[in-house]
């Protein structure tokens, strides 16, 4: 056998043992990324509760959930909204499990690490109940981080309702007719746009190097290829940003976002702003009954 060969074919198996390179990590999540996108796309299209309603509704009444939950102070009625996205998220067709997941990894644990440190008695004074020597736990504390987690979980758990059962050109456009700026609607589709066809583009280059490489290399090695790749990427990303500005005036771009999409509130979509008027208002009361002032 030749010396090379017979190197490659005993650096293979040692390769594999090792586990995947750090191409082959990074072109999987990035891919994994991009399917996330898809598959919001798919959840969109689903005959649930929240994809009947018109874009315009939907937004609209997640934003009175969210603005409702940031008056709520009883760690019970927080609870209770917490269970009215699950069901929400069940009506709609999206998978609970899912849903949870995400909802804790994005906005959860953040404010789990945020809140900890109120529940100690060196930031909360009041009866201890887990004593824990200068960093015990606190009853009053214990009750204010509960209530801070439940707040940022249920208010998290509404915006990805949004996300998730309404297509972002919906989203866009109803934005655009509720009047939110016009920069703010074009800024947010561009940067969506951006993202993706970045993700795309890191992932063919990890994948390019992952089937070209016959190593995995060393870590100093990765470390300086994956530097490199993202000085590439970012200079990339500028010059897309220039190219498209340029492309969008040559073609008479002004500023507008044009839709052919029309929106037309039903009298599903006015029942349902009416329902969340009256389950926002029996919310605050139940809370001033359970914290009274």
């Amino acid at each position: 056998m030749i010396p090379a060969l017979a190197h490659i074919g005993h650096e293979t198996p040692r390769g594999r043992r090792r586990g995947r390179s750090v191409a082959r990590k990074t072109a999987d999540a990035i891919g994994r990324a991009l399917t996330e996108v898809l598959v919001n796309d798919e959840t969109a299209s689903r005959p649930g509760l929240m994809q009947r309603l018109d874009p315009r509704v939907s937004l609209l009444s997640i934003v009175l959930f969210s603005v409702t939950t940031t008056l709520v102070h009883s760690v019970w009625v927080l609870v209770a909204l917490i269970g009215v996205t699950l069901v929400l998220a069940a009506a709609s067709r999206v998978p609970v499990a899912s849903f949870v997941a995400k909802v804790w990894a994005s906005a959860g644990l953040f404010a789990v690490l945020i809140a900890a440190p109120a529940a100690t008695r060196l930031v909360t004074p009041g009866p201890t109940v887990v004593p824990l020597g200068a960093l015990s736990l606190t009853s009053t504390g214990l009750v204010g981080a509960a209530t801070l987690v439940a707040r940022v979980v249920a208010g998290a758990g509404f915006a990805l309702l949004v996300v998730w059962t309404t297509r972002w050109t919906d989203t866009l456009r109803a934005l655009s007719a509720l009047h939110v700026p016009e920069v703010m609607v074009t800024t947010l589709a561009m940067t969506q746009k951006q993202i993706v066809t970045l993700l795309r583009t890191v992932e063919q280059i990890h994948l390019a190097r992952e089937s070209r490489a016959l190593t995995q290399g060393t870590t100093a090695e990765n470390r300086s290829w994956v530097v490199g790749r993202m000085a590439f990427v970012t200079r990339k990303s500028l010059k897309t940003v220039d190219d498209v500005y340029d492309a969008m005036l040559a073609r008479g771009f002004t500023g507008t976002v044009r839709s052919v999409t029309r929106m037309r509130a039903k009298p599903a979509d006015w029942l349902w702003s009416s329902a969340c008027l009256l389950a926002c208002a029996v919310v605050l009361a139940a809370d001033r009954a359970v914290w009274p002032r």
